[in-house]
């Protein structure tokens, strides 16, 4: 499990980018201004469940609900990790 949420970030921003097809995503840059839409926002959070290090903390239903909402108001690598921090 990831402890630092930098660590978490540093997950998220890669995630992010492989479901973009491109590189990491920078900690403070939008994943929907990088091209990310609703469908893709789901398939994050569906690799980010199933990730070895991170799918302990979004393993529950409500806590993918929980972050379905989150991901459009913490679109970056940083404020999802933050949003995820807080809330797991």
């Amino acid at each position: 499990m990831v402890d630092q949420p930098t660590d978490l970030r540093t997950v998220i921003g890669t995630v992010m980018g492989e479901v973009l097809v491109r590189g990491p995503l920078a900690p403070d840059e939008d994943f929907f201004e990088a091209g990310g839409d609703s469908l893709r926002a789901i398939e994050v959070l569906q690799r980010l469940g199933v990730h070895e290090e991170v799918g302990e903390r979004l393993g529950t239903t409500e806590m993918q609900a929980l972050l379905l909402e989150g991901i459009f108001d913490n679109a970056s690598p940083s404020g999802l990790s933050s949003f995820v921090t807080a809330n797991a």
